[in-house]
């Protein structure tokens, strides 16, 4: 019998010197975690920039008052966050991270479905 997938948002904060690149290989090895390990689905990937912290963050002796913000919606079996809350905990660039479990959320429709939906 295989585990309910569930939804969740995931949100984490990135060292504010992280470049394109360090973004684009974190976020694409969290994906793979997401669709290739657990066979799970992303629905939105969104990158809000450089913010100002609310509080400042200490990491070891690192203080941070700024970082990338970067959000994920995906569907996922419960292990799944586990696992991408292990491969954060080991990046030296992340900062925090969070995963929220949300009910109800409707995943968007692809245009070529609903265009499938209006012909019928």
């Amino acid at each position: 019998m295989s585990a309910k997938k569930r939804t969740y948002e995931f949100i984490y904060l990135v060292h504010r010197d992280a470049t394109d690149e360090d973004l684009t290989a974190l976020e694409a090895r969290l994906t793979g975690i997401i669709t290739d390990e657990f066979s799970g689905t992303v629905f939105k990937k969104e990158s809000w920039g450089k913010r100002r912290l609310a509080y400042e963050i200490k990491k070891g002796v690192d203080v941070f008052n700024k970082a990338f913000y970067e959000y994920l919606v995906f569907e996922g079996v419960p292990g799944v966050t586990q696992e991408i809350e292990r491969v954060l905990r080991l990046n030296e660039q992340c900062i925090r991270f969070m995963a929220i479990k949300i009910n109800g959320y409707e995943a968007p429709v692809a245009e070529e479905a609903e265009e499938t939906a209006a012909e019928a």
